[in-house]
This record gives structure tokens, sequence and C-alpha cells, in this order.
């Protein structure tokens, strides 16, 4: 991936900052449109609902009464009793009650409740028997043609209607289709049906398609059974659509389907609206899609969206009836999002054109303001690298008293600080061994001591004063640092720490500061590679030299110890009295170990036993071995 500049940093961040400031007010602003849309569908939505509802109990309420009267008639009780009910009469009572209701009402009012059973305010009115089937009186005037369809589409809802009529409140409002279903017209699926306005029936005298029906219960004389019922239907007004608000005065808007709230009932699949504003082929669509979303969700009511004819709407649906024994009727309203989708294109461009300008002056303010950056930043970069490679001397030139400039000053700061830091450390390697150095700098011994389970090695130079009694001291000292430097060497190879140097002896610790799982066979495995590098280096160096080397495993004390003023890292114990008495009578070549050592290698020691050893400062012999090899 190449790398980019700061310059080009920069500008990267401003454009992101700027892109993404637009996109988040651009859905910032589209939520706000959706939701203003939104609460304005519900508030007209609920207007719809209402204002049926407000319709429907003007419409019923003294219809109602009406059929409760009527319910209560003695004649019509007494001509639903007989054996064969007497039609002819039942519906002569009913005919009668109906024009009393009508002579009662005040002068140009018109009621559903005051009109005959075929008049300009009811569909129809049927009486049943306690099964649902229709009691159709003998060859009505007027409605010959219309009988039989009239009287298949009753027997049809018989069983609904029985139900209805022994359901336990007395009344029961349901809507019913009196079309004919789908498969008996050959249409392969549901499509819209209008319901005919009020008044305005069809040539045939059939009734309007969808109707509103009132189902009341007759009941015996002695109130002790169900005799049967009558069905009073009452047509549905045209569902005409609802202007929205900034449509209201618009009568050429509100015409339009696009910009209105169109509504429509549901019923068994088919959807009755006024064709005016929905089409038959918006109707099966919104038919379809209204099934599917029901048997989804169980809801009463619910909402969702859908595209009608290509255009996004918002589909309210609310059931009508519920509790009802006939099948279930829906309300369902169906608002058109393009308005909302306009704004949104409207806002979109407005916001890019605006994110476009804000766009083109932040790439020159950046150009501009990067500028008096990349150089100073530049250098910086080029410093770290320096510091990076172990230039610990690099200073940068100090420009101005800005954040760029107290920048530059602290990493000069920084430069001298790791300076002195790397001197101190290269002291301190100088010292202490590295391992020590390490964890003494970042904190992780701490002062005092601890009880660790270690091995502890000594080497010692054999015949040391005889060698070096005639030598001159330059040459001992350069015979002492050539040969701790080898040595050195094998130690750090074996995960060893060294302790100190005290003349030609080396001391070396195996397991502290630093564990491992084999601190002993490393101690042991240390000692013989101490003796074969000595041994190699006899063959170039002008120093012939022999050393002794022991080794002793147990508990000691590790940690800080000396004066508040000079600490040194080392261990004390008995084991490290052992290991340094062990290495004084070793032999040249000569590798000894105490038996702790040798239990912990286990089986891949090969040792010699020496017996009993009595020891200078032990008060009891002690067993040591002559160790020769380490599998």
């Amino acid at each position: 991936m190449p790398r980019l500049s700061f310059r080009t940093k920069l500008l990267i961040a401003m454009l992101l900052v700027v892109a993404g400031g637009g996109v988040t007010t651009l859905i910032v602003t589209q939520q706000r449109v959706q939701e203003t849309f939104e609460r304005l569908y519900h508030q007209q939505f609920r207007r719809q609902i209402d204002y049926f509802a407000t319709l429907q109990e003007s419409r019923l309420e003294a219809t109602r009464e009406l059929c409760l009267k009527l319910s209560q008639s003695e004649g019509i009780i007494a001509a639903l009793s007989q054996a064969e009910p007497d039609s002819a009469k039942l519906y002569t009572l009913a005919a009668a009650e109906f024009n009393d209701a009508g002579s009662a009402r005040r002068p140009g009012q018109r009621s559903a409740a005051t009109v005959s059973p075929r008049g300009d305010g009811v569909a129809f009115l049927r009486f049943v028997d306690p099964q649902g089937k229709a009691l159709l009186p003998p060859d009505p005037p007027g409605t010959r043609r219309f009988t039989s369809g009239l009287r298949a589409r009753l027997d049809s809802q018989a069983p609904f209607l029985a139900s209805a009529i022994t359901a336990a409140a007395v009344q029961q409002i349901a809507y019913m289709s009196m079309e004919a279903e789908a498969s008996e017209l050959g249409i392969a699926r549901p499509g819209l049906l209008r319901p005919r306005a009020v008044g305005k029936e069809a040539a045939d005298d059939r009734p309007n398609g969808f109707q509103e029906v009132i189902v009341t219960e007759i009941m015996s004389a002695d109130r002790s059974r169900t005799i049967g019922g009558f069905v009073l239907g009452l047509p549905m007004p045209d569902l005409v659509p609802q202007p929205l608000p900034e449509d209201k005065g618009n009568a050429s808007t509100t015409a339009t389907r696009a910009n209105t709230i169109r509504a429509g009932m549901l019923y068994r699949g088919r959807l009755y609206a006024n064709p005016a504003v929905l089409s038959n082929a918006a109707g099966v669509q919104l038919a379809e899609a209204v099934e599917a979303e029901i048997r989804r969700s169980a809801a009463p009511q619910a909402e969702f969206n859908l595209k009608v004819e290509g255009v996004p709407h918002r589909v309210f649906y609310q059931l009508m009836n519920p509790g009802s024994v006939f099948p279930p009727a829906h309300q369902v309203c169906v608002f058109s999002m393009a308005e909302a989708e306009r704004e949104k294109v409207a806002i979109r461009l407005k916001i890019a054109a605006s994110s476009f300008a804000v766009l083109l002056g932040a790439v020159v303010f950046s150009l501009v303001f990067s500028h008096g950056l990349a150089a100073p930043l530049r250098r910086l970069t080029e410093g770290t690298h320096a510091i990076a490679q172990g230039n610990l001397e690099i200073r940068l030139p100090v420009q101005g008293t800005d954040d760029i400039g107290q920048l530059t000053r602290a990493f000069n700061e920084m430069a001298e600080g790791l300076a002195l830091k790397e001197k101190y450390r290269t002291v301190l390697n100088l010292v202490a061994d590295e391992k020590i150095a390490h964890q003494l700098i970042h904190g992780q011994i701490t002062l005092g001591g601890e009880l660790r389970e270690i091995s502890v090695l000594f080497c010692d130079i054999r015949s040391f004063t005889a060698h070096t009694q005639n030598m001159p001291p330059g040459e001992v000292i350069e015979m002492l640092n050539e040969h701790m430097t080898r040595l050195t060497g094998v130690v750090k190879a074996h995960n060893g720490v060294l302790d100190k140097f005290v003349g030609d002896l080396l001391m070396a610790v195996f397991g502290a500061p630093i564990h491992h799982d084999s601190d002993a066979e490393n101690a042991a495995r240390c000692a013989l590679a101490l003796t074969a590098a000595r041994a190699d280096l006899n063959e170039t160096s002008r120093h012939q030299l022999a050393i002794g080397v022991a080794v002793a495993t147990g508990t000691v004390v590790a940690g800080c110890m000396g004066s508040q003023d000079r600490l040194n890292y080392t261990v004390l114990g008995e084991r490290v009295n052992l290991a340094s008495r062990l290495c004084s009578i070793a032999g040249p070549g000569e590798v000894l170990i105490d038996e702790a050592t040798l239990e912990k290698l286990g089986g891949r020691g090969h040792a010699e036993a020496m017996g009993e050893v009595k020891l200078k400062g032990f008060s009891e012999p002690v067993r040591a071995f002559r160790l020769h090899s380490v599998d």
C-alpha cells in the first residue's frame, strides 16, 4: 500500500469530515421528513376510522332501536313461532312498523330506520329461521328476478347467521358481500368491487354489492328459546377519498389518485372501494398484500409499505368487526408516498450541492493550511526515524512557539533523555547482568529478598596466584577479561544470570530472578560447557588456564541487598556456601555437584560419587558427585 503524506491525509480527513457531515445531515433530514409524513398519515388514518365510526353510529343508532322494537313485536313473534312461519304476515308487520316509524319523523328528515324494507335507505330485510335459512315473502313486488339470488347469498351465510342470532348479544353488526364469489364469476383473482351509492340500485333490483348488516335475535314469548331472527342490510356509502391537509380546497388535486387518501373495505379477499381513485389492478394488488400481512400478523391493526402501480405507498388496515361470528372485515387506507419521495430527492440535491461547495472550500483550506505544517512534521518524522536507527544525538531546529514548535522542543528533550537513559543502561549492563538490569529498569524486582529455589554455579581458575605472581598487572587484567568474556557468553547461552566476578571467580545463578522449569539441568550443562569452552580457549590463547566448577541446588534468599546508596542483586544461603566450598576442592577441569542437583537431573545426569566430603563451614560431611555428562 503506498505511503500517504501528511498533506494527503489531512485532505482526506477534511473530505471525510465534510462528507460525513453531509451524509449525517441527509439521513437525519430524511428521517425527520419520513416521521412527519408518517405522523400525517397516522392522523389521516385515524380521521378515516373516526369518520367511519361516527357515520356508522349515526346511521345505525335509530335503526338498531327499530330492529329491537321489531324483534319484540307480539305479531311477529306469533307468526315466527308457528310450525310453518307465515312469511307474508312477517313482512307485512315489518312494513307496518317501518311505515309507522317513517310517519313520526320530522318533515324533510331522512333516516335508514324510517323507510320500507325495499325503500331508499335499506338494501334488504329478511327474516331467518333458527338455522339461519332465509324466509322470503311470496313473490314480493319488484324483486322477482332478485329473490333467488338474494336467497342464495343469504343461504351461504346461514352458518354465520345461526351463530349470530344465538350469540350472547341480542344484536350483532356484520359486513356481508351480496355479490357472487370470484370462482362463480370465473375470475382467477379477486378484484376491486365498487359499492353502489345509497339509493341507486341496479335496474334488476339487486341489493348493493357490499352491505353493513344488523342481525337481531327474535325469542319466543316466554323468552325461553330462539325462534329466529331478521337481517337488515344497509348499503355502504361510497368510500370518498379524504384530501391531505395541503390539498384541502383544491378540488382538482383531491380527485387525483396520487394526492388522496384512498380507503376501502377488505372482505374475504375482495377490496370494496371507489374506483375513481383506486383502479382494479391496484385493488387486486392491495387486496393480496393486505391478506398476506393479515395472515402473517394476527394484530387487529397494522401498517406496512407497498408499491402500488409503481408508486410507494403506506398501507394501514384495521379490523372493523372484532369478536363477530361473521368473516372479518378490514378497513384499508392507502396513502401515496410520492410526495415524500420527491421531498427526499429535493433534499438530497440541496444537501449534495451545499456539501460539494463546502468540500471545495475544505480542499483549498487544507492545501493552504497543510503547507505550513508539512515541513516541520516531515523533519519530526525524519528525526524519529533517526532515533529508531540508534542516532540519539540528533536535534531539530525549533521554529516558533506554536504547537509545532513546542512539539519540536519536546522531541529534542526526548532525544536527550533517551541518550542519557541509554548511557545509564549501558553502564548498568556493565556492572550487572542484562536480565537483572532490565528488570531493575522496569521495576520488576522489588527491594528486599524472597525465598527462591535455584541452582548456583561457581567457577574458579586453578592455581591463579601462582600463575600471575610474576605477571604485570595490565596483562593480568587482559587475561581475566579474555577469560571472563568467553565464560560469560556460555552462562547466558544456558539461561543463567551472571551474579558477580570476584577476582578470578565467576558466580552465576539459575532460577532467579527469572525461573525456568529446568534450572538445575541448565546449570549442570553450563558447568560442563564452561570446562569445554576453557579448553577451546587454551588452543588459541597464550595463557593456558584450568578451571574448577561446582553446582549446588536448593532454597536461598534472592533480592537486592546492600546499603541505601549501593545495591546489588545476589543470592544468599547455605546452598550458595556449599557451591563455593565444592568449587574450592574441584580439580582442574572437574565439575562437582551436590546430591540435590543430581536428583533434579534424574536419570539424565551421569556422575561419579565422591563419598562424603568434609567441607569448611559445614559441621556434617556432605555427599558430593563428580559430573561427567548430561543426556
